[in-house]
């Protein structure tokens, strides 16, 4: 009959509505605690801390003020589809006769969302709004 009851309790657990918010805080809780939650709390912050001064996100800052953010959007697109192109070539054998044909569509696709910015933020506008 221990089974039976431990069924029971199972399922009842498993139906019962949880509180999520003393779920995420026994949980953080747990995470502070522990020496592995506190390692990565402590990288976390070092990261953090590194990439508020770098170089590297202030060039990028820089770069998205000049672009509108769906321009941006479109160019990260086809950074991304020539850097798959570029590294599917260099392979010393060939991946297949398709390996090319969706990275071609990414930059494809980037193309088409840099030179349609304008209406695509219009549109994204009136829809948020």
């Amino acid at each position: 009959m221990g089974w039976w009851r431990f069924v029971k309790l199972s399922l009842e657990a498993m139906i019962e509505p949880a509180d999520a918010a003393a779920c995420d805080r026994a949980m953080e809780q747990l995470a502070r605690e522990s020496r592995l939650g506190a390692a990565l709390h402590r990288a976390s912050w070092i990261i953090r801390s590194a990439w508020s001064h770098s170089r590297t996100r202030r060039g990028i800052a820089a770069i998205g003020r000049h672009l509108t953010p769906m321009r941006l959007r479109g160019w990260l697109l086809v950074v991304v589809g020539t850097t798959a192109l570029v590294l599917n070539a260099s392979k010393p054998t060939p991946v297949g006769p398709l390996s090319a044909l969706l990275p071609s569509l990414v930059v494809a696709g980037g193309v088409l969302v840099m030179l349609m910015a304008r209406p695509l933020s219009r549109a994204l506008a009136n829809r948020n709004s």
